[in-house]
Formats: C-alpha cells, sequence, structure tokens
C-alpha cells in the first residue's frame, strides 16, 4: 500500500482524508482536501484531521471543501 494513501499517525491505517501543511516560520498550519499543495505534506485521516491541535501561537486554517471557507483557529481556540 502506499504509505501516502494511509495517516501518518504512528499505529493509524486509516486512509487519508485530508492533507496537512505547515510553515514553521510563520506557525501556520493548514489542513486541504488536495495532496497536490507545494511543500512537505501528511496525510491525515478523518478521525485524526478533526481531532488535530496545533501547538501553542499557532493557527490553524481549514481549507477542506465543506468547511467555513478559510475557518481560522488558533491554539487556544483549539484547547476550550
Amino acid at each position: 500500500m502506499d504509505r501516502s494513501l494511509v495517516c501518518a499517525r504512528p499505529g493509524c491505517q486509516g486512509p487519508a482524508a485530508a492533507w496537512l501543511t505547515y510553515a514553521y516560520g510563520s506557525s501556520q498550519v493548514w489542513l486541504d482536501d488536495d495532496q497536490e499543495q507545494d511543500g512537505d505534506r501528511w496525510a491525515l485521516c478523518a478521525a485524526h484531521a478533526e481531532r488535530l491541535k496545533v501547538p501553542k501561537g499557532w493557527s490553524q486554517v481549514d481549507r477542506r471543501t465543506g468547511r467555513p471557507d478559510g475557518r481560522v483557529r488558533s491554539a487556544a481556540a483549539l484547547a476550550s
């Protein structure tokens, strides 16, 4: 099985449902449907994509289809 088609979380073999990309310098994380984004990307299953928590001080932008457009959540908002 192509490892890029299963969740990157250790021990999880769930099918890829979202793609995580990040910019360390700007402390941002993006979730996308499309694996064609530039740069390093990590496959996540639906469960791990929904439960994703970013480090303190980072922001998460969910760009997946069917989500509120460009929903931005900070680490503080994700913790509550």
